[in-house]
């Protein structure tokens, strides 16, 4: 192996002293080419080769010759090309060669190596390679299709493209993608062709390519490629209305019908729609039609992902097609037609009633309606109820029963959003006497997260006596929050004249539910003793938070407290 290497890195001399005449590296950057390739040698040469050596090494060699292109233009150097980057690029070919022969099963390299030959000139190699590819990967479609778009796009040889895609049809008679190519091929050739006689050959030759793929390929889809590819090149009418009727034909399938509305509205008629179309509709001629084939479509296939790419299609219509107004108008129209049908999903609703809620022109009535028949299809989506009770916001009564009605089935987070939206709507204190009454019996323990709003709410409607007895009341039904005891605590110093005893008690009761766990309670308490209570107290409330809170938070007690002394 090492004889073996030592000639290969022989035979890169030249290239080498080459590169050192004309400037384009020094010294120490040449002995490092050469490190570098025979390492590289080394590897590709093992008796076990991996692929990652030579992805490597031809990558190192690309690089390479990258480089010298750029310092060429720099020095704005011309020679010596064929001895260095013409020597370079015959390497890389060989290095491929081994590659492909090492790893021939892997397609990608075969992608690699074409597209290095093209960029370096070497066209002549690429038929080869092909040729090399379809042999040991013959059995994928996909390698006669590139092989025929290599003979078409780059070699401008359309008999030589078609000769692969035959070829591959006789080994492949169901795949589309040849079919298809192949079709494509045909009509090119008739847009191209210099006669009326040269056009009829190719038409129906592309006729015959077609049908026998609608015979062998077993995805409808292919149909609609075709009639795509057909509508592309347009040059005969005969051949675009065998295809649409084709495809009418095979009306039974849903798919059809979405396809034909699609194609409406990019200006490609069916005729056999026309006894569909309802003239009272004010659309535009496309919009009009693409909403009455939906319409008979859903009749026939009631079904909501039908409906959901019914309304997608319009919302996605082209602005030449209508004004701003025009197109919501028609999205209106078919999420009406899907809400009438019972054939929106609950994404649909949730989209619809935002579109409604914005444009703003039902009425109360109607758009409860709306909800009500939304309700029924999902009850535990959240935002139905939210706007239910938004709806009924000026009955408060109203409210309590939905939130009643809503308890019976939505999750917990998703009620209290509903308490929290009920809380910051009411107004009397009737209302919130009945909110209460219903919060007392509500045995869900996420609800009790509401306590220190109810609190709030409390002093708002019923004054301080009402919110004092409130608070009595919570601290002797625990849990509470820490939220529950500052609530009160803010209640009482937003007083004229604080009671500091009333205060104080709320921070004893703070500590005692929440001294154990939490660090800042007890600085509020300080704080407070030193700002507004006594002084004299805050020695004593430190010396209890050191024996009350939990061993891992006495560091941090203390810190805290030091660091507030110095600030």
């Amino acid at each position: 192996m090492a004889e073996q290497v030592n000639q290969r890195i022989e035979s890169m001399i030249n290239e080498l002293e080459q590169m050192k005449r004309t400037n384009l590296y020094e010294d120490d950057e040449i002995k490092e080419i050469s490190r570098r390739r025979k390492e590289f040698e080394y590897r590709i040469q093992r008796r076990v080769k991996e692929k990652d050596d030579f992805v490597h090494y031809i990558a190192y060699e690309l690089a390479l010759l990258e480089d010298i292109s750029l310092r060429r233009k720099q020095a704005k150097l011309t020679e010596k090309k064929t001895e260095i980057e013409y020597a370079i690029a015959k390497r890389v070919n060989k290095v491929f060669k081994q590659f492909i022969y090492r790893f021939q099963n892997n397609i990608e390299i075969y992608f690699e190596y074409i597209k290095f030959c093209l960029s370096v000139g070497f066209d002549h190699a690429v038929s080869g390679i092909i040729g090399q590819m379809l042999q040991i990967h013959g059995d994928k479609p996909k390698m006669w299709q590139m092989a025929s778009k290599w003979e078409s796009k780059h070699q401008k040889n359309m008999e030589n493209a078609r000769s692969f895609l035959l070829k591959g049809i006789h080994r492949h008679p169901e795949s589309d993608i040849l079919y298809l190519d192949l079709f494509e091929i045909e009509l090119m050739l008739a847009f191209k062709a210099k006669d009326e006689a040269g056009k009829e050959k190719f038409l129906k030759r592309a006729e015959v390519v077609w049908k026998n793929g609608m015979k062998n390929v077993q995805d409808f889809s292919y149909l609609f490629k075709v009639c795509d590819i057909s509508i592309k090149y347009g040059i005969d009418e005969s051949l675009n209305n065998n295809i649409k009727e084709e495809i009418w034909s095979q009306k039974e399938k849903r798919e059809v019908w979405m396809y034909i509305a699609e194609k409406e509205l990019e200006g490609h008629h069916w005729e056999e729609i026309e006894e569909l179309i309802n003239n009272d509709y004010t659309f535009p001629k496309e919009i009009k039609n693409y909403i009455c084939i939906y319409e008979e479509a859903l009749q026939q296939f009631p079904d909501e992902n039908l409906c959901t790419h019914f309304i997608h299609g319009l919302l996605k219509i082209n602005d030449t097609l209508c004004t701003d107004e025009q197109k919501i108008r028609a999205v209106k129209h078919a999420w009406m037609y899907g809400h009438e049908n019972g054939l929106l999903s609950n994404e649909m609703y949730a989209f619809g009633i935002e579109l409604l809620k914005l444009e703003d022109d039902l009425s109360t009535e109607n758009f409860l309606e709306i909800i009500e028949t939304a309700l029924v299809k999902n009850p535990q989506a959240r935002y139905l109820w939210e706007e239910k009770i938004t709806l009924n916001k000026l009955d408060e009564n109203k409210q309590l029963s939905i939130l009643k009605e809503a308890g019976k089935v939505l999750k917990a987070d998703d009620l209290l959003c509903l308490w929290n939206i009920i809380l910051d709507n009411i107004q009397t204190k009737e209302a919130l006497s009945n909110c209460y009454t219903k919060f007392k019996n509500c045995e869900d323990a996420v609800v009790l997260t509401i306590k220190p709003k109810l609190l709030k709410k409390f002093f708002e409607h019923n004054g301080l006596k009402a919110a004092r007895e409130l608070y009595e009341e919570f601290i002797r039904t625990p849990p509470t929050q820490i939220e529950v005891h500052m609530v009160m605590v803010d209640i009482e110093k937003s007083q004229e004249k604080p009671n500091l005893k009333n205060i104080k008690k709320c921070f004893e009761c703070l500590v005692q539910h929440h001294g154990a766990d939490n660090v800042k309670v007890w600085s509020d308490y300080i704080d407070f003793e030193i700002q507004n209570g006594s002084a004299k107290n805050a020695p004593l409330i430190y010396r209890r938070a050191v024996a009350v809170l939990k061993k891992e938070l006495v560091d941090e007690f203390i810190k805290s407290q030091t660091l507030s002394r110095i600030m």
